[in-house]
């Protein structure tokens, strides 16, 4: 690659990313993507808080019907309850019958009905409330809860055990495997496998770099093509270098994305502190209800440098393949079939990426999940999360990065040699065959 080839590509970058931010289309996605953020924790409030209950509120049934039909006759419900939100509850002996009790208990709506059977094995709770009405089935869980907890304790002091006696009875046996070596030294084996938590925080990443990646590659790919069926690309040629039109075109594209990726962020951090403050009862933010407890530990300077370094090497990669594509097609219409080559090696990435996030969940860090880290088609999907929940190490990073610049440099290599008849091309879209041949004529 020949440094004249790339001469020109600055100003190249400088128009490409000037037209792009000003185009109407990149203006129009960049105002609905913040605007989805910024709205994005209060939604996500809803849905999750929506149903929620403050548990520190006083219970809106007032009354209890019981029917008890166990041995255990001789039972003050009143002192089952020792929740301040619940010492208000009055308990009652029921006298009518069933049939009839539940159609008073329709009309009252904050009274419910208690029926306490007894089994040679268990003892059963069985609850009937209000179709309509203030109390709902999270009222009757929590009462539910603290019953059966109390009742627990009735039914032990019942039967004449002592506190000692009991505590001994739930003491709880755990047994463990060990490893050891042929002199019986016990070997310990680290466990390196990720919560569910984790793995969703994983997906996340690699889902959002997958989503920056594609938007910036096709957007480049579609711009070729609409260069080259305008015929506007034999103007630009007359004063830069094929090779140099794509690195700038590819850089300005990169740019205008990460713009709106940041941004994003940004927006989602601000929708996230304005959930917290604004919404009554959110005592922690959304971002830590749902992220994992240690994350914040492993944010620092330098594990974000190296996430930014290999998401940007990894959409380099993957942008200059999408150029690459674009070339290769001479109407717009063609354009879908040009990119399955870009298409496939994206999948090959992404799901590399999510089989070895689904392994750190059940086997932890394996063969196969160290080759997802250091293969350069998946270390940009996997590796930043992993990075960023503490399961990469400082030199398996530093080589996924080498294999990643070793990879793009070859790629370049490859596309200095076809690039200029490529872009001059018009006709039938050229297949892989047809690329590797002619990368070795040129």
């Amino acid at each position: 690659m020949k440094k004249s080839n790339l001469a020109g590509w600055k100003d190249v970058f400088s128009f490409t990313l000037v037209q792009t931010l000003k185009s109407k289309a990149f203006l129009i996605s960049y105002i609905i993507l913040i605007t989805l953020s910024l709205i994005s924790m209060p939604l996500v409030n809803k849905i999750f808080n929506s149903g929620n209950e403050d548990v520190n509120a006083p219970s809106p049934i007032k009354k209890v019907y019981v029917y008890n039909s166990t041995s255990l006759q001789d039972i003050d419900f009143s002192k089952l309850l020792p929740e301040e939100n619940m010492n208000h509850i009055l308990f009652e002996t029921a006298s009518e019958e069933y049939d009839t009790l539940s159609k008073e208990v329709e009309k009252e709506s904050t009274s419910v009905i208690l029926t306490i059977t007894e089994d040679p094995n268990m003892f059963s709770l069985h609850f009937l409330k209000a179709g309509k009405g203030p109390v709902k089935d999270t009222h009757i869980q929590a009462l539910g809860n603290a019953l059966a907890k109390q009742f627990q304790l009735l039914r032990i002091n019942a039967s004449g055990i002592t506190d000692e006696q009991n505590a001994m009875l739930n003491t709880k046996i755990g047994t463990s495997v060990s490893a050891a070596d042929v002199n019986g030294e016990i070997i310990l084996k680290e466990d390196t496998s990720i919560s569910m938590a984790e793995y969703w925080f994983i997906y996340g990443i690699l889902f959002f770099v997958l989503m920056a990646n594609m938007l910036s590659s096709t957007q480049i790919a579609s711009s070729i093509v609409t260069e080259k069926s305008t015929r506007v690309v034999e103007y630009l040629l007359i004063t830069v270098k094929p090779l140099a039109l794509m690195v700038g075109k590819i850089i300005a594209m990169l740019f205008a994305t990460l713009f709106q990726m940041v941004s994003m962020v940004i927006a989602l951090f601000v929708s996230n502190r304005i959930t917290s403050v604004i919404i009554p009862g959110n005592s922690s933010s959304m971002l830590e209800q749902f992220l994992p407890k240690d994350i914040f530990q492993n944010i620092n300077i330098v594990n974000i440098l190296l996430c930014f370094i290999l998401v940007m090497l990894g959409m380099i990669f993957y942008a200059t393949l999408a150029g690459l594509a674009g070339a290769t097609v001479s109407r717009i219409e063609e354009l879908n079939e040009g990119l399955t080559l870009f298409t496939i090696t994206n999948l090959i990435g992404v799901y590399i990426g999510l089989g070895a996030s689904g392994t750190l969940v059940g086997a932890g860090i394996n063969p196969f999940v160290v080759f997802a880290f250091l293969f350069p088609l998946s270390s940009p999907f996997i590796l930043p999360g992993a990075i960023l929940i503490g399961k990469a190490t400082l030199p398996l990073v530093g080589i996924a990065i080498v294999l990643e610049l070793v990879f793009i440099l070859l790629l370049f290599r490859f596309v200095a040699k076809i690039y200029e008849t490529l872009i001059l091309h018009n006709g039938n879209t050229i297949k892989l065959k047809e690329l590797i041949h002619l990368s070795k004529t040129v």
